[in-house]
């Protein structure tokens, strides 16, 4: 922590109350830090990976007059949803354990200079049930989209864990995400002027 005012989150300083970070956002009814690693802002990384859908001639698929996006999701065979390939960073760390779980090493390097090059879609607070008085998330979403089929980065997609599925999906919103993850893709749909 940063002295009396707390530690800096998104929000700026938080208050401080009994030696614990209090959630910007109000009470929870759960103290400590529960499930999260550490009291205050737990930071997390979710890149956008997207790319244009493509017919078999190479043409960009279109519903009405929008062109239509595909991006990378992952899935744990306990899950029933698919999720963004991101997630908290170590310290220190650019990349979130999840997405170095799916790209090959080799590649780490490349990825984290295409997010430095991505565009910010958000970064806040995030509403989510692991959130207790004294602990809670803050997201930072980064879009990087590849124009063209994103054969650089399928050539470095592997999963690492047996019971870890990723693949490419079209972007709408029936989309299997949770609610603050589809909200982040309907921005990045509308970035690029896609259908969603």
């Amino acid at each position: 922590m940063d002295g009396p005012t707390g530690c800096r989150d998104s929000q700026g300083s938080h208050a401080v109350q009994d030696e614990l970070p209090l959630n910007p956002m109000g009470r929870t009814g759960l103290r400590g830090r529960g499930s999260l690693s550490c009291f205050g802002p737990n930071h997390t990384l979710q890149p956008l990976v997207t790319r244009w859908r493509r017919n078999q001639d190479g043409a960009i698929c279109r519903k009405g007059l929008r062109k239509v996006l595909e991006v990378l999701l992952v899935k744990h065979a306990l899950s029933e949803r698919w999720a963004l390939p991101g997630g908290s960073r170590e310290p220190g760390e650019a990349l979130p354990r999840q997405l170095k779980q799916i790209v090959r090493r080799e590649f780490w390097p490349s990825f984290e200079s295409l997010l430095r090059q991505g565009t910010e879609v958000y970064r806040a607070y995030v509403d989510d049930p692991r959130n207790t008085d004294n602990a809670w998330i803050e997201m930072v979403a980064v879009s990087v989209h590849f124009p063209d089929q994103g054969d650089e980065l399928n050539a470095h997609l592997h999963s690492c864990d047996p019971g870890m599925s990723i693949q490419w999906q079209v972007v709408d919103k029936r989309i299997p995400l949770d609610a603050n993850h589809k909200a982040i893709l309907q921005k990045v749909a509308t970035l690029y002027g896609a259908y969603y």
